[in-house]
């Protein structure tokens, strides 16, 4: 689907566009009016919506309106009109603070809203992980969003889409800006080690298939070296301390958001088979000797690949081979000495 037609925009956002078309220039509120078919006060009102948003917008007694700054914020205005994909976040819902994403989008999975649906939020006052662990959520630097799946997938499966969540994100990173990011089996992305992304899959189900998913992801984009010094289960780090400087969160929302649908429609189509290599070639643990914690225990061993349902393959240390299916990654080594 390409970007929405002007003509299905709210106003404001004619507006908006018609600042940003000026490039720097002045709009007259006169023409503003006269082209959008409003009231010079009714130009005045958008205006001050946008500024409510966030954006800097100055104004003149004879000059009109001129835009000097758009916010780094995930605002529908600046997500929506430019993404390309075809199913996938054309439900946008944003929240300046919200509790929990992935709760919002279980909220609005129960009420009907369709496959695709996006539920984003600036920031998190009771984020969580696996486990129920927190996830630290601060204001305006990282990206925290939660992505409703209906596709029927059988139980064992579902949690593919959290893998499918790791690559594409890992893919992103890789290719804007050549950073080393590699997946933790099964739902962390770390760059050198330092953890930069995590991911929380919960579903409904019937027996054996899943109703609907809500893939979760919050991402560790502009944090500074403060925010990290919360107490973490190992060393946390960003995309801005990684590169040295902030980048735009929208860009990277928006290419997550287009890998994303790009990664998944060629696992159902193909199957997580075709993804293997690529898993794989992205896995930090892959090779490596790792304590694995399970329901039943902790198991070590060497990690020897993937089934084709996502499941870790490991040697143990006596020689055998185990399928771990549900496990947390508590340490990885060349050895446990």
């Amino acid at each position: 689907m390409s970007p929405m037609e002007p003509s299905h925009q709210p106003t404001h956002r004619l507006v908006l566009q018609q600042l940003k078309d000026a490039r720097g220039s002045y709009c007259s509120g006169t023409a503003l009016a006269a082209q959008l078919g409003l009231t010079r006060t009714g130009i005045w009102k958008h205006i001050q919506s946008l500024r409510t948003l966030g954006y800097d917008i100055e104004s003149h007694p004879k000059e009109g309106y001129r835009l000097l700054s758009v916010p780094d914020l995930l605002v529908p205005e600046e997500v929506e009109p430019h993404l390309t994909t075809r199913w996938m976040g054309r439900s946008y819902h944003y929240f300046p603070q919200i509790a929990s994403t992935n709760d919002e989008a279980l909220r609005l999975a129960a009420r009907g809203a369709p496959h695709g649906t996006v539920v984003v939020a600036e920031e998190q006052t009771r984020g969580r992980g696996r486990l129920q662990r927190p996830w630290l959520s601060p204001s305006r630097c990282g990206i925290y969003a939660s992505l409703l799946l209906r596709t029927a997938l059988p139980v064992r499966e579902a949690a593919l889409a959290n893998l499918v969540a790791a690559l594409a994100y890992v893919k992103i990173l890789r290719r804007l800006y050549a950073l080393p990011a590699g997946i933790k089996w099964p739902n962390d992305i770390l760059i050198r080690g330092k953890k930069a992304a995590g991911i929380l899959t919960e579903m409904q189900s019937d027996q054996d298939f899943t109703r609907f998913l809500v893939v979760g992801i919050g991402m560790n984009v502009n944090h500074d070296a403060t925010h990290m010094d919360a107490s973490f289960r190992y060393p946390g780090t960003s995309v801005a301390l990684e590169l040295g400087h902030p980048v735009p969160r929208q860009e990277i929302l928006m290419a997550f958001l287009e890998e994303f649908e790009a990664q998944y429609d060629l696992f159902l189509e193909n199957g997580f088979e075709s993804l293997m290599a690529v898993m794989e070639e992205y896995s930090i643990i892959l090779g490596k000797m790792v304590r694995v914690q399970t329901t039943d225990g902790e198991l070590a061993g060497k990690v020897t690949g993937f089934n084709p349902q996502g499941a870790l393959k490991l040697r143990l240390e006596d020689g055998r081979e185990e399928t771990v299916w549900v496990g947390d990654v508590t340490h990885v080594r060349g050895d446990f000495t």
